[in-house]
């Protein structure tokens, strides 16, 4: 199947809600559009679309400092909802979320796992220590460690 693969762009904003809502049962529509009322806050959504325009993959991405191994590229939510291709379509945003690391200076991408998403509320994603739970992949070795 053609999919297209990049970040959440303004058009797409509406039809990314309910796959993030897969995740995130309790955001709101109102909450969504202000996370994603932007282009800077739409970089950090990267999402894999099929040829009917319909969002088949969806992740959130950003990047910090880890106090051992220095920058990596954080991802707190990533989504794949594709029926029949449900592998091919989370091997390309995978992919994408590796390029994006690549771009962004970082040496592991760290996703994180179900236990580590009973944040309060999204704004305050990025400030928590959430190190230790999950898969940390290394761009260089091209191998991942489960913590």
């Amino acid at each position: 199947m053609d999919y297209d693969v990049g970040v959440l762009n303004a058009a797409d904003v509406y039809r990314a809600f309910p796959v993030v809502q897969l995740i995130m049962s309790r955001l709101d529509l109102e909450t969504w559009k202000r996370l994603t009322a932007s282009a800077s806050s739409r970089r950090n959504w990267l999402t894999v679309r099929d040829a009917q325009g319909y969002i088949r993959g969806l992740c959130h991405v950003f990047t910090r400092e880890h106090p051992v191994h220095g920058r990596q590229l954080e991802i707190p939510i990533f989504a794949s909802v594709g029926f029949l291709d449900d592998r091919d379509v989370a091997r390309r945003l995978f992919e994408f979320a590796k390029l994006r690391a690549k771009l962004d200076g970082c040496e592991k991408v760290h996703f994180w796992s179900s236990a580590s998403k009973d944040w309060d509320s999204f704004d305050t994603l990025r400030t928590l220590e959430c190190w230790d739970d999950g898969l940390v992949y290394d761009l260089g070795t091209d191998r991942a460690t489960i913590h």
